[in-house]
């Protein structure tokens, strides 16, 4: 057992949890995952001794116990890799966290009505909501890309958290259709080709649980 452990939910549908592991992916750190089937009769019992929040991911390194995906990406990115999962320049972090927290705390609707499903592969016609909420994510991946993305194939050019922020939101996408602008779907592709990505869409088409309710238990 290592000393860095990480609780997550289910691959297919828990798209919280695939933020962190990402992160972790990218950046080379060994970890031990531990997964726990949401919204089973003892799922709150099994997440107890981890999570406060009773909701998943959780990071675990020493005595120290991190739970909410955006929170766990910056600890990783402080205490075991120097900081380097933000860009290097003030103004490129801010925006970097701008879009990062834009990500975490908003979208509800597409959250609420295309929740994150590996297996899903069917196209469905967004409310206009989901269109207003598609379209605000189609500016920020073209703007961002266009304006900060020079230096490699990401928001940012290098990978970077706002990466891990909007990588379920690519799953998303694919799964259901949305109409994206030519810079935007470049991007979605970038994102959905990474290899750990890939993974973790091959190991979460593989996972025999299904879930028919709306997935909020994650964070």
């Amino acid at each position: 057992m290592t000393e860095l452990r990480l609780v997550i939910g289910n691959k297919n549908y828990s798209a919280w949890s695939l933020c962190p592991w990402l992160m972790l992916k990218m950046y080379d750190i060994d970890f031990d995952e531990i997964k726990i089937q949401l919204y089973q009769d003892n799922t709150a019992e099994k997440l107890g001794p981890f999570s406060p929040s009773l909701k998943v991911p959780v990071l675990l390194h020493k005595d120290i116990n991190v739970w909410d995906s955006l929170s766990i990406c910056e600890y990783i990115n402080e205490e075991l890799i120097g900081g380097a999962a933000w860009p290097a320049s003030a103004k490129l972090r801010a925006c970097a966290r701008s879009v990062s927290a834009e990500a975490h705390s908003e979208f509800l609707g597409l959250k609420r009505d295309w929740p994150m499903n590996c297996k899903a592969s069917f196209p469905l016609t967004p409310s206009e909501v989901l269109i207003n909420e598609i379209a605000r994510i189609d500016a920020i991946w073209s703007c961002c890309r266009r304006k900060y993305g020079e230096n490699g194939s990401y928001l940012f050019g290098r990978f970077s958290i706002a990466d891990c922020m909007y990588a379920a939101m690519a799953i998303r996408f694919e799964s259901y259709g949305a109409e994206l602008s030519s810079e935007a779907n470049t991007y979605m592709q970038t994102l959905l080709d990474n290899p750990f990505v890939q993974k973790w869409i091959t190991l979460g088409r593989r996972e025999k649980e299904t879930l028919s309710i709306a997935y909020s238990s994650t964070g």
